[in-house]
């Protein structure tokens, strides 16, 4: 087992964080997308490392992860510090999108549960919505190749709000949309950078680690930490063993 399977695994095991204690039902959701209902955070650190080693430069994990779960332009400009004018920006993202898009070309995975909560939530008609850094019709994009369109037709993308993750202002966009105040929805993140812009927004915040295991900062920061979407979704009670 990797270590950072070992740290996923102890992570999910107990819940950390923000005081749970008279947390209300949650009357809406916000789901993140990329890492959590779809299994794409993996892909797009495989075609990071590919591209770095096309380009013959060392492989830097760390700048990965430090641009997970940030939008278009903060992303961008963080890829710019870290690349150290080896190589212009255009010539990295010319190779790495490519290498993306050959690993998705076919189908965009999904994450176990997804379906499974999304579905849940309609037949309790309690509304949801993703909110994610990744630019809205790139969003809508992948969820149609994931199959996953009608089960999730409301996005705010990166591109809707100025400030990027782990700025509050995409959750507060969203539970905007969604009509409810955000101390009575839940988030749901993957990431770091998600769980703090959730936080920030004043939402009840689940992360459900994908390729960062949470520090101590992110464990103080959650009111919960699940194994998967279908875990979190236990936690908070918006479903138990007999809804599925």
């Amino acid at each position: 087992m990797s270590a950072i399977a070992k740290q996923l695994m102890l992570a999910t095991t107990k819940q950390y964080g923000a005081s749970v204690m008279h947390l209300p039902f949650p009357k809406a959701v916000v789901f993140d997308m990329d890492g959590l209902l779809l299994d794409t955070e993996q892909v797009y650190f495989e075609g990071f490392r590919t591209a770095l080693t096309i380009l013959g430069l060392p492989q830097d994990d760390n700048l990965f992860l430090r641009l997970v779960g940030t939008n278009h332009v903060l992303g961008r400009q963080l890829l710019t510090e870290g690349l150290l004018g080896r190589v212009t920006l255009e010539e990295f993202e010319t190779v790495w999108d490519k290498e993306i898009a050959q690993r998705l070309v076919d189908c965009v995975p999904v994450k176990p549960g997804v379906r499974a909560v999304a579905e849940h939530l309609r037949e309790k008609d309690i509304p949801y919505i993703i909110a994610t850094s990744t630019q809205t019709e790139k969003a809508h994009l992948h969820l149609d190749r994931a199959g996953l369109s009608a089960l999730f037709p409301d996005v705010v993308g990166g591109d809707q709000v100025a400030a990027s993750k782990p700025a509050p202002d995409i959750y507060l966009h969203a539970t905007a949309r969604l009509g409810h105040d955000p101390a009575t929805c839940v988030a749901f993140e993957d990431s770091p950078n998600g769980v703090r812009a959730a936080h920030a927004a004043g939402l009840i915040t689940v992360h459900v680690p994908d390729i960062v295991a949470p520090d101590a900062e992110i464990r103080a920061l959650a009111h919960y930490i699940a194994s998967d979407i279908i875990a979190g979704a236990q936690k908070v009670g918006l479903m138990v063993d007999h809804d599925l």
